[in-house]
């Protein structure tokens, strides 16, 4: 799967002040083009989210990436699909098929790696955003000539942001968790529309005398009933005697946590997955502890998303976002740090282990 992101629209306006300008001066008197500095408003997104459904509707710049998309995997033989994809208003994302690498697309062409690819797409894309700008969707670009085949080096101001993003089908399950990632971007989005002030990334706030990066509702911090849980994946030497110092116990324990409580935890082992679970059915709330932040990749889960729109779930991290891979020493001592902190901390606690 590819993801391709546009530009903050800040950095877009110098562009499109120019294309309007070139626009405005080439059109006769009363064309109707739009002319003076670019704003917020002459910027159109590439498409837009009905905020009631989550349906993905169309616009000029919609109809154009579409039948641009469509050229781009037609022209280049080494693409067998580039299906499904959905053009969202600020970013694409595209299930791009390779076919079993052969000869040369042309002679003398660059080897046909991915980068290659999605760069040509980018390109192709950005020309006819500014088309759709100008009012002019078939226009010839600047300086003349018509673009054909792959698409030229044609000096329209920069759309997308350096670079994409890639996940590669590596395990069973994968391909069908993309397709459905790809069909639920629209309602996904339209889920964060309305409950805004759930999904807010990287702010800093203050817990408990540490300072933390949050996602998520604030004021769960504030219930009156916040449990740390701990669930070994096995029994620790010195084993722990208390009420829950068995899994049965403490999953017990859990589906007590109803509303006004939240569970604390990295919930990472499989008994605090099972813990999160029933918090969850009995109608709790969870804070889950990151070890890795949330960097620009990072994006809660569809279930995940719904709980934050419900305003039951927040994420924590004492760490700056981590876009790199951890190693699996730093991954289970920043693990453990977080959960005996929980312990520490929180009113009250949950410690078990499977039998």
């Amino acid at each position: 799967m590819v993801t391709i992101k546009r530009l903050p629209s800040a950095a877009l306006r110098a562009g499109a002040a120019r294309v309007l300008q070139g626009a405005a001066s080439a059109a006769p008197p009363g064309g109707g083009v739009l002319q003076g500095a670019a704003s917020e408003a002459t910027l159109p997104p590439f498409s837009a989210v009905a905020v009631d459904t989550g349906a993905v509707i169309g616009n000029a710049v919609t109809i154009a990436f579409e039948r641009e998309i469509a050229a781009w995997a037609g022209f280049w033989r080494c693409l067998e699909s580039a299906t499904p994809h959905v053009v969202m208003p600020d970013h694409l994302h595209l299930l791009v098929k390779l076919a079993t690498p052969g000869p040369q697309t042309r002679p003398g062409a660059k080897p046909l790696t991915l980068p290659v690819l999605v760069g040509d797409l980018k390109k192709r894309l950005r020309r006819v955003y500014w088309q759709v700008l100008q009012g002019a969707a078939s226009a010839a670009p600047p300086r003349g000539g018509v673009l054909q085949g792959a698409a030229s080096a044609a000096p329209w101001p920069e759309l997308f942001a350096e670079g994409f993003h890639d996940w590669i089908v590596k395990r069973e399950g994968q391909l069908a968790a993309f397709r459905a990632y790809i069909r639920d971007n629209g309602p996904r989005a339209a889920l964060r529309s309305r409950n805004r002030q759930y999904f807010t990334k990287a702010r800093k706030i203050a817990f408990q005398g540490a300072h933390y990066w949050a996602y998520g509702n604030e004021a769960l911090l504030a219930l009156p009933f916040l449990v740390a849980i701990k669930g070994h994946r096995r029994a620790p030497a010195a084993a722990m005697q208390g009420p829950h110092a068995t899994a049965e116990t403490l999953l017990a324990a859990a589906g007590r946590i109803g509303p006004g409580g939240a569970g604390v935890s990295t919930f990472l082992s499989p008994l605090e997955k099972d813990a999160a679970n029933a918090i969850i059915r009995a109608g709790g709330s969870l804070v889950v502890l990151s070890m890795t932040g949330f960097g620009e990749r990072w994006h809660p889960s569809a279930r995940q998303e719904k709980l934050c729109a419900e305003g039951r779930m927040l994420y924590l991290c004492p760490w700056e976002p981590q876009e790199s891979r951890l190693d699996k020493a730093t991954m289970y001592k920043r693990a453990h740090y977080l959960v005996d902190w929980a312990l520490e901390h929180t009113q009250e606690r949950l410690e078990a282990w499977p039998i």
